[in-house]
């Protein structure tokens, strides 16, 4: 049998990262062309072909950098500030420029690690102007403000920075973490047109991320499944069972395939190696056919026979592909 495809939507694998090549995260939304996704969902062998991140962009191939999330509830006021941690007080006129720094500072290590260098007057340069695109959105009520989730929202950052290139079971992880980024949030429904992902009305469930459709240029949402919950695996499927689940499915007649999200097979422990396709060591791992146990993923450079054996979720000539970091030249250093 031919290998389905598993294609992961950019809605869902484009992720919130400010700063992030062309991000948008709803704190500082500075552009919103989402990575393409690589060839494989839920721990699946997809087709080896699938290319490794863009430049700031997430598996697959990307044009661009990362779309960021205007994912969360309602944001409040659209004036007001509130105190941060330290006694820092965002408003609207203040925001872009106070919270450019700290975002730069998260940034650094991984810019410099990734070979890209850093200039921080130059990243300031790039978020701030990223910034001022909401700011103006607020100021024509097609956009909310509300400041006081932005510290919360630092630390998550910093926590993706500081890990620097993600694997799609650190993706998952982002999703949920950055659910309290909704500084600047838009009003345009799912399905609506748009430009940028702060645009996009945000959902008030916190396991679902809003974003504008790299190619669609529509509001469209990725959601993480809890256990017991359906789920499926093919093209256009915008719901993933979560990490420490899989998607239990048959892969008979034409996808997409349905399943349920059951609770994977833990790190070490027995798989069946005889299944063609085994999605049961969940996102992160896969079921190695020498030992028969559910082995971590491969790093870059790493001999591998499907695409599920890698991190980056992408086999090319015999060899993992490796996870590109989640910045780039132009928000590292303000240049293309």
């Amino acid at each position: 049998m031919n290998k389905p495809s598993l294609l992961l939507p950019a809605v869902f694998l484009a992720l919130p990262l400010a700063c992030g090549g062309n991000s948008d995260s709803g704190l500082t939304g500075s552009g919103g062309s989402g990575g393409a996704a690589g060839s494989s969902s839920g721990g699946a062998a997809g087709s080896a072909s699938g290319g490794a991140a863009g430049s700031g962009g997430a598996a697959g191939s990307a044009s661009g950098g990362m779309a960021g999330s205007s994912s969360g509830g309602m944001a409040g006021s659209s004036t007001g500030g509130a105190a941060g941690a330290g006694g820092t007080s965002y408003t609207l006129d203040n925001v872009c420029q106070t919270v450019a720094p700290k975002i730069c500072a998260s940034e650094q290590s991984c810019c410099q690690s990734s070979g890209f260098g850093f200039n921080q007057a130059q990243c300031e340069a790039y978020v701030i102007g990223g910034c001022q695109l909401d700011v103006a959105e607020v100021k024509n009520d097609t956009m909310t403000f509300d400041p006081s989730n932005i510290d919360a929202c630092l630390a998550a950052y910093k926590t993706a920075f500081g890990k620097c290139s993600l694997g799609v079971n650190d993706y998952i992880e982002l999703v949920k973490a950055l659910h309290v980024c909704k500084t600047f949030s838009g009003k345009v429904p799912l399905g609506g047109s748009c430009t940028r992902d702060s645009q996009c009305a945000p959902s008030s469930e916190p396991n679902t991320f809003i974003s504008c459709g790299e190619t669609s240029q529509k509001c469209e949402k990725a959601s993480v499944l809890s256990p017991g919950a359906n789920c499926a695996i093919g093209d256009g499927v915008s719901a993933f069972c979560d990490n420490g689940l899989y998607c239990d499915v048959s892969f008979v007649g034409p996808p997409p395939y349905a399943g349920q999200c059951k609770t994977a097979t833990a790190e070490g422990q027995g798989c069946n190696a005889q299944k063609a396709i085994n999605l049961e060591c969940g996102l992160g791992f896969y079921c190695n056919k020498s030992t028969k146990q559910c082995t971590k993923a491969k790093v870059g450079g790493a001999a591998c026979v499907e695409d599920s054996e890698c991190l980056s979720f992408s086999c090319a000539a015999g060899h993992c592909v490796a996870v590109e970091p989640i910045v780039d030249q132009a928000s590292c250093t303000g240049t293309p």
